[in-house]
């Protein structure tokens, strides 16, 4: 049978959706991202948010001549994965009084004990300090460990193997970089006001406060919008069902981007066409599970992605 009927036929079987022309809508809210260091303390009576521990983006993994592309690190590293999910599914441990809020106390408690944890993990030599090796090590484990990591090894695991060896590992630095220097020039091209090029200490106060004002807005936008018991603030679980919609939204929002083939805004036949045809050629944008493999899985997820578009919260 052709490719793309057996294609359209599996489609067919798991989305009703797709039997006539399918209008996704984006513009969603952007999706939440870890606010600067000492953001937590001016927004501290808005939400839960504020007693995670500050997190950073993960920067380039050091070079190393094999990445695992399985989602584990080697030695002591351990898992570093979950960030701010994973920080929002601890908070009831901390939350001794039970109320849903975690007071100063019962931050500083949850901070001390993920920093033990922390410590416990990457600090190889038991010495109380992370030394440069140390802290590239755990780079790496976050790296390794994080979706977009992941994703990224799979991508240019090209042989999949399930390793990086050092030509594959090139390819992917070499990518990382580009895409380091494309945000700087973007982000040059947005405040460097006096066009010298670079960004002064001026230039950056106006960055961090412009980025703090997003951040503010998110949060009070989430506050608004998942605050169900109408006191002003996020409680754990609304924290929880914040954060849960949030990245379902922003899910939804990169799908709909990826496969908006005519770049009307709206997924339509079109698209579904579009997405069909790279199935059939076996292109890497047809894989949309990320594992690195263009087959029936991808089908699925493909259907599945249409009917979460549909049915976004």
């Amino acid at each position: 049978m052709n490719t793309k009927v057996l294609a359209i036929a599996t489609i067919a079987l798991g989305a009703t959706a797709l039997g006539g022309v399918l209008l996704f809508s984006g513009g969603n809210p952007e999706p939440m991202q870890t606010p600067e260091p000492g953001q937590q303390d001016r927004l501290a009576t808005a939400s839960n948010f504020d007693s995670m521990l500050p997190t950073t983006e993960p920067e380039p993994a050091p070079e190393r001549n094999e990445i695992n592309t399985s989602g584990r690190t080697s030695g002591n590293a351990g898992n570093t994965a979950g960030g701010w999910g994973g920080m929002l599914d601890r908070m009831t441990e901390f939350d001794l009084d039970g109320d849903g809020i975690l007071s100063e106390e019962e931050r500083r408690e949850m901070r001390r004990v993920m920093r033990e944890e922390w410590m416990a993990r990457m600090d190889l030599d038991g010495d109380g300090e992370l030394s440069r090796e140390e802290r590239d090590a755990a780079r790496l484990a976050m790296f390794e460990q994080s979706e977009r990591g992941q994703q990224l090894m799979r991508q240019f695991d090209a042989d999949g193997d399930g390793v990086l060896n050092e030509e594959e590992q090139a390819a992917m630095d070499a990518y990382q970089q580009e895409q380091r220097e494309q945000r700087r020039a973007e982000q040059l091209a947005q405040y460097d006001t006096d066009g010298d090029g670079r960004l002064s200490r001026d230039e950056q106060r106006a960055q961090r406060e412009e980025q703090r004002g997003r951040w503010g807005d998110m949060m009070q936008n989430a506050t608004n919008e998942f605050d169900r018991d109408g006191d002003g603030q996020l409680n754990i679980e609304e924290s929880q069902e914040a954060f849960a919609v949030m990245r379902e939204r922003r899910e939804i929002e990169q799908f709909i981007n990826r496969y908006d083939a005519n770049g009307d805004g709206a997924m339509g036949a079109v698209d579904l066409n579009a997405f069909l045809s790279d199935f059939e050629r076996r292109d890497s944008r047809a894989d949309i599970n990320g594992d690195g493999e263009i087959n029936s899985l991808d089908l699925t997820a493909f259907t599945d992605m249409v009917t979460r578009s549909n049915n976004q919260p």
